[in-house]
């Protein structure tokens, strides 16, 4: 069996010659196989898989994926990728309203969230980033969410029936115990933080047919999962038992979980296709608001992709916008190095205009 690069870059360039067989959604090759992109989330740290995807677009593999799965505020990258704006969706991520609007300590001494998920996919994607909910229906989108009765890693496609049930999947995905107020209910269920059950949706995938992944990782190959401070663990728990009780047996084993997950991803060998960040990049935590460590991190996520696949990469900074919405914005600006020889680089960045508010937006 082919390795999952190969795969994708087979697909990419049968796309590339307007070989699109009308028997295959999105134009995919009848190759056998099952290719899905799986993006980590982790907060804040989901800045080094946007600039993964971003990426990966810029070089052309954006229709190359039959599901593209996201878990936790992996979701919210792997929707604007499913759009096909996973470039302009960097632009958030440095943005200082958005981030002030979305990431606030303050607001717990208030009896608010301290991450008003509310705020970022029913104010921000739709009136300053629109993302187009219509069109993220219409792709292979798969939010991943933690069911708060059951414990049970769902899968919510099942259940988005229109655009405007987007959003709340997307709340629903990345739904923090504490920290982002209470379960998010989606037809008749309650859900929170998909990452709760399962971190990497590899099982899900796997279970659904796919025979090859592409992992956007947001911590480096030698992280290791530790437990929290039992005062943290504590308020967790108490939370759990309130509000998404079925929750508290994926809470207590999550570090073993997180080692069947990796053990299994080592066991796939070449079907899977690992992106991280290296050892030495900066540490991101959850709830970050610093835009110049953000924006270090969509650089380094970015090149990751570019370099490391042999493309010449591009430098990304806080500066000019490019965002979709708000010219005003410190969107990443980006150059692009000499390509790798023999190979060509990724598409050099555009400018975006305004975006109309997209279907479904509450």
């Amino acid at each position: 069996m082919a390795d999952a690069l190969t795969v994708l870059s087979r697909r990419r360039e049968t796309q590339r010659s307007g070989a699109r067989p009308a028997d295959r959604r999105e134009g995919l090759p009848d190759d056998g196989e099952k290719v899905a992109l799986v993006v980590e989330g982790g907060g804040s740290r989901a800045t080094y898989s946007a600039g993964m995807a971003a990426a990966l677009e810029d070089q052309g593999f954006g229709g190359c994926f039959d599901a593209v799965y996201g878990v936790s505020a992996g979701s919210l990258n792997a929707a604007w990728f499913t759009a096909g704006m996973a470039r302009a969706a960097m632009a958030p991520w440095v943005d200082a309203s958005v981030m002030r609007g979305t990431i606030s300590t303050r607001r717990l001494l208030r009896g608010g969230p301290v991450v008003d998920l509310a705020h970022l996919v029913e104010q921000v994607y739709v009136h300053e980033f629109p993302m187009p909910f219509d069109r993220v229906l219409a792709g292979p989108f798969h939010p991943m969410a933690t069911d708060a009765a059951t414990g049970a890693s769902t899968d919510l496609r099942p259940l988005l029936t229109g655009p405007e049930d987007v959003p709340r999947a997307l709340r629903a995905s990345s739904t923090l115990p504490v920290l982002a107020g209470p379960p998010v209910a989606l037809h008749g269920r309650r859900f929170v933080d998909g990452g709760l059950a399962e971190p990497v949706a590899v099982h899900t995938a796997l279970a659904a047919g796919i025979t090859h992944l592409v992992v956007l990782r947001t911590h480096a190959a030698d992280h290791v999962p530790a437990e929290p401070p039992s005062v943290v663990d504590a308020i967790v728990r108490r939370w759990l038992r309130r509000h998404a009780p079925g929750v508290e047996g994926p809470w207590r084993d999550r570090v073993t979980e997180a080692g069947r997950t990796e053990a299994l991803l080592a066991e796939l060998g070449e079907r899977v296709l690992h992106v991280r960040p290296p050892a030495d990049a900066p540490a991101v935590s959850r709830t970050s608001t610093d835009l110049g460590l953000l924006g270090e991190a969509l650089e380094v996520g970015y090149a990751q992709v570019s370099t490391n696949w042999g493309y010449g990469p591009i430098e990304c900074s806080p500066g000019a916008a490019t965002a979709p919405a708000r010219s005003a914005s410190p969107a990443p600006r980006c150059r692009r190095r000499a390509a790798a020889p023999g190979r060509a680089g990724p598409t050099p960045p555009r400018s975006r205009t305004r975006a109309a508010p997209p279907s479904g937006g509450r």
